[in-house]
């Protein structure tokens, strides 16, 4: 077998400014806005991301419109969406989250969870449970008006 040599990884680090969209191995981002990221790993800081696809993805005092990942950390920061296998949530605030395990930290306000696990001191909106009772409920409603119709 003939030795291959791993290459480097790709570490891109622009100090401010604003990109359409990025493809690297590591992003280290800091003051700015970029439209979409995808990487093995992203910490974005003072930043305004459009999607984030990562296997770690890191967020503080940012807003991200998307975050796709294995492992996501948002510190204060505002998420629109979040489908990761692990999340961790400090002072910030989410729309959703799906995610296996979700760890929160004190002043952390998630709209809707769906997550297997949800550890921590988090205000939720809306748990799995909360939103399959709400669906049964619409449906219900819905079907007797439909019903009352004919």
């Amino acid at each position: 077998m003939s030795d291959q040599s791993i290459p480097e990884p790709v570490i891109a680090t622009p100090a401010t400014g604003s990109l359409d969209a990025v493809t690297v191995d590591v992003l280290q981002f800091e003051r700015g806005a970029i439209g979409g990221v995808r990487a093995t790993d992203v910490a974005a800081r003072l930043a305004l991301v459009g999607g984030i696809a990562a296997n770690h993805a890191s967020v503080e005092m940012g807003a991200v419109s998307g975050i796709v990942a294995r492992e996501a950390t948002i510190q204060q920061g505002l998420v629109r969406g979040v489908l990761a296998q692990n999340v961790h949530v400090e002072q910030a605030l989410v729309r959703a989250v799906v995610a296996n395990t979700v760890q929160t930290g004190p002043t952390t306000g998630i709209l809707v969870a769906v997550a297997r696990r949800i550890d921590g001191e988090a205000k939720i909106l809306v748990d799995w449970r909360g939103a399959l009772a709400f669906g049964a409920a619409l449906g219900a409603f819905l079907a007797l008006i439909r019903l009352a119709r004919r």
